[in-house]
């Protein structure tokens, strides 16, 4: 589903308008994406936990000119769901 799906069917369960929806939807996922780069995870209740996860730097051989490159680590999300989540899924 799209967004613009998802507005809809909230609005007509909720009766507030598209836009408030989108701002309050907008403003959480911002909220949610500020918690998880700051405390490196965000956990939703009875939903599930977001963590990021950061590999250690490694470093690999380039064909191209045949030097070795040095990379930063990689910065992963990885989510686990929540029993109630899980259970809702059955």
């Amino acid at each position: 589903m799209k967004k613009e799906e998802y507005l809809s069917i909230i609005s007509q369960k909720t009766k507030l308008t598209k836009k408030d929806i989108d701002l309050v939807v907008t403003e959480y996922l911002e909220l949610v994406k500020e918690q998880l780069k700051t405390n490196g995870k965000v956990s939703i209740t009875n939903f599930g936990t977001f963590k990021k996860n950061v590999t250690k730097p490694f470093s690999y051989f380039s064909p191209v000119d045949g030097k070795a490159l040095e990379t930063e680590g990689i910065i992963k999300i990885s989510f686990s769901s929540s029993k109630q989540l899980l259970e809702k899924m059955k």
